[in-house]
């Protein structure tokens, strides 16, 4: 008897040191990565994922998150090669989500028995993650002078944005249905009737999603305007054809998420029937400004009545939403009265809200759940302490100890794609007559002037997460040629430190 109790007991502390140890690895935690994007500091950032000694990659291929991360990393950096292969690893355990329509059994599974929560397993990714590879390895190999590979990134970009909304559809139906199934089991009880107490706090989870999320929002409007842009200037005849461009703008215009993108749209919209399918002598800068959205651990005590008083210990723990931040907030591109400013495109906040919202009542749900079934397990051991007859305080401690090992297997899955920005914008403007293309801050206070070549079309690159340091420009001709190096440009003014 006393064999069995001491197994029983040693086996739950086993549990919860194998289970700390299996969330899956990440390179550079997201304090680090925080410090690195306040400053803009793309290239230490981009260093941790390679060896010291020999400058090879040392990210984890087969982490989901750590591949995306490192990816992310050498993009913003101008390491286009390494930024290709790490989003080719990221890409392979993402596939389902570009080929197929349906929700995996191992992502919809919210509310299986495991009284372990989903922050322990390997990292499952999201629908507009897999997106986002896409348009970031477009950007890759436009960098790397690959028009036929960039062809091939943005072909596939567009089937994956073209099935978004219909996984969105299933990811919903899937999480209704097992929130449905899991709650009206027999043993759900206390699960349900809990839920019914917690009600309000567990809105703390939702309470800073953007408003007025709508499934179109799935598609990266910014995705679809480079597009669109790369048909209009691609050294190949086929790609001239006006249906093309128009759809996709016509697909960015539904995504778009403010009127300022709407106009950019338009505008392109406008100048690709003017010239018949093409452009000329342009320059579509696109500004990568501040941090993405990100998730925190929030806990709930649960009601007592869900099983028994006799535990030390139950409650779940929930991701709640956090928005990103801007940087500069926006750029002014050109002078006098031909200023322009860059329009926000594409919201991040939306992207990820998006699947956060409609995966969350499962998230809370199997919580719950897992919850109930761990104060069981927690008021059996309880029991079976007291009838040992041991020292009372011994037996306080044996108490405490199963507390807090629930507690350790408490967790909720706060993992999220840490270094994306906080919104994509673009604007679309002739060559300056200079040959120079200023850049100024909100506030006017010039950033760097870039030079750009004649009697071509200009890609701009420009990446500012903080404004601690250099944002980062990067320029290349369309069709793409050779690499441009990066620009360096001076840091930002002392006024908009603080921001």
């Amino acid at each position: 008897m006393h064999g069995k109790f001491w197994a029983r007991v040693g086996a739950l502390c086993l549990s919860v040191l194998l289970l700390t140890g299996c969330a899956g690895t990440r390179t550079v935690n997201q304090e680090a990565a925080a410090n690195y994007l306040a400053q803009s500091d793309y290239r230490a950032y981009a260093q941790q994922y390679l060896n010291p000694v020999t400058g090879d990659p040392s990210y984890d291929p087969e982490s989901l998150l750590d591949a995306l991360e490192a990816g992310k990393a050498f993009n913003d950096a101008g390491m286009w090669a390494l930024s290709r292969d790490a989003f080719d690893a990221a890409a392979t355990q993402l596939n389902w989500k570009e080929d197929t329509v349906d929700t995996p059994a191992e992502v919809a599974n919210l509310l299986g028995t495991t009284l372990t929560s989903d922050a322990f397993g390997a990292y499952q990714g999201k629908i507009h993650q897999g997106i986002l590879i896409d348009y970031y390895q477009a950007i890759n190999h436009l960098m790397l002078g690959n028009e036929a590979n960039a062809r091939v990134d943005l072909n596939r970009l567009q089937v994956r944005q073209g099935n978004a909304r219909t996984q969105l559809r299933a990811y919903i139906k899937t999480v209704n249905k097992s929130v449905k199934d899991g709650l009206t089991d027999d043993k759900s009880a206390g699960a349900r009737e809990s839920l019914g107490e917690i009600g309000p706090k567990i809105a703390d989870g939702i309470k800073d999603l953007p408003s007025g999320l709508g499934q179109s929002k799935i598609r990266l409007a910014a995705g679809d305007v480079i597009s669109a842009v790369f048909r209009a200037t691609s050294s190949a005849q086929s790609d001239k054809r006006q249906t093309l461009s128009r759809d996709m703008l016509k697909s960015a215009n539904a995504a778009s998420a403010t009127r300022g993108g709407n106009a950019v749209i338009a505008y392109l919209r406008r100048e690709l029937k003017r010239n018949k399918g093409i452009l000329a002598n342009k320059v579509i800068l696109v500004y990568e400004d501040g941090t993405g959205p990100s998730l925190q651990e929030f806990r709930l005590d649960l009601p007592l009545f869900i099983v028994t008083d006799k535990v030390t210990y139950t409650g779940i723990a929930l991701p709640q939403f956090v928005p990103g931040h801007p940087a500069f907030g926006k750029l002014k591109v050109g002078a006098g009265k031909t200023q322009q400013e860059t329009a926000t495109l594409t919201d991040i906040n939306e992207l990820a809200a998006l699947e956060f919202d409609a995966g969350y009542k499962g998230v809370v749900a199997k919580a719950v759940i897992s919850t109930t079934l761990k104060t069981a397990a927690q008021a059996v051991v309880n029991h079976q302490i007291d009838q040992q007859k041991m020292d009372p305080l011994i037996g306080s401690l044996l108490k405490l100890g199963t507390g807090a090992a629930q507690y350790a297997l408490t967790k909720a899955d706060t993992r999220a794609w840490a270094n994306l920005p906080n919104t994509i914008q673009m604007v679309v403007v002739d060559r300056p007559a200079s040959g120079k293309l200023q850049l100024s801050d909100p506030l006017n206070q010039l950033i760097t002037d870039i030079p750009i070549e004649k009697d071509v079309n200009t890609l701009v690159l420009i990446k500012a997460s903080g404004t601690l340091g250099k944002p980062a420009v990067y320029v290349q001709q369309l069709p793409a040629q050779n690499v441009v190096p990066p620009l360096e440009v001076a840091p930002p003014v002392p006024t908009l430190q603080k921001a």
